[in-house]
């Protein structure tokens, strides 16, 4: 009887605790729910109305700002230049991050160093990283001089040539992205035992042998969340854009976060139309996530 008492006792304390509980959270999930899912809902309300800041009317137009955007120029210009942006960062800097991780995972001296060295690029501010590009990328700027200095000299404007806005934009991005990426990848190395790479030394495994039949299979899961975030991060890319290029050189870096940017607070206002760009940009983003973690995601036993 005592001890039925006292689970009953224990069973309300927890019951009283989780009350508790929920009373803190309530706040924020009323807070989330007013500013989250009710700016979503009003975003696409005004997606389905030719919705301008300066009409005195916003009539209903229906699906109508969805179906005309493949006839928009702009926007098939900025989605190729994104998918252009996302593909090849996405790739790089989940390449880079794993090769850094797996070096700065070996057992050498002063690693603890080389990691936070390395991690330091990704804590930095945007806005001061872009600036630091811009004089690196400038024609009297380091990239230029560098290149002098082994013989090439050049004062190539390198965010004023349409052949070498987005490269730089790639180089930068690839660059304040993949140390955050390489920590996760630390910590996936990490949860992998050690014997299995001890038995495969001992059946004559040589460090490529091992990564590929060893620490990539078991990384899948980690590489799936590496992509995916790339995927979300990079199409979704607008501050370096907005700091160093507008979309420029003639739309040579337009990026579909940047061109609902320019809807919105350039071209008279049309919120409509980059609300149902926001969307449509969404869509592609979640289709993409999920076809990457159909072919990339998977459960490891060892």
């Amino acid at each position: 009887m005592a001890v039925a008492v006292a689970g009953r006792r224990r069973g309300g304390v927890r019951a009283s605790e989780a009350r508790a509980g929920v009373v803190f959270v309530l706040p924020y999930l009323v807070f989330f729910l007013v500013m989250q899912a009710g700016a979503l809902l009003l975003a696409f309300w005004f997606s389905l109305h030719r919705y301008d800041l300066l009409a005195l009317e916003n009539p209903f137009r229906g699906l109508a700002n969805y179906t005309r955007l493949p006839e928009n120029e702009d926007f098939k210009i900025a989605l190729s230049n994104t998918a252009y942006y996302a593909v090849v960062v996405t790739i790089l800097q989940t390449a880079f991050a794993l090769v850094m991780a797996v070096l700065l995972d070996a057992r050498i001296r002063g690693r603890g160093f080389f990691r936070s060295t390395w991690y330091t690029p990704s804590i930095a501010s945007t806005v001061v990283i872009s600036m630091i590009f811009l004089w690196i990328y400038h024609p009297t700027g380091l990239l230029n001089s560098v290149l002098s200095l082994l013989g090439t000299p050049v004062q190539h404007n390198w965010l004023q040539d349409t052949r070498t806005a987005m490269p730089a934009l790639m180089g930068l991005n690839v660059w304040t992205t993949a140390p955050t990426f390489m920590i996760v990848f630390l910590a996936g190395l990490q949860d992998i035992p050690r014997s299995i790479y001890e038995a495969a030394e001992v059946d004559g495994a040589g460090p490529m042998r091992r990564f590929f039949s060893i620490t990539i299979p078991l990384l899948r899961p980690i590489i799936f969340l590496v992509v995916a975030l790339g995927i979300i991060g990079t199409f979704q890319v607008f501050d370096q854009i907005s700091i160093m290029t507008q979309g420029g050189p003639l739309k040579s870096t337009l990026t579909v976060a940047y061109l609902i940017y320019q809807n919105v607070f350039r071209d008279e206002g049309q919120v409509g139309v980059a609300c149902a760009m926001a969307f449509a940009l969404g869509v592609i983003i979640y289709i993409l996530t999920m076809l990457s973690r159909r072919y990339l995601d998977a459960k490891i036993d060892y």
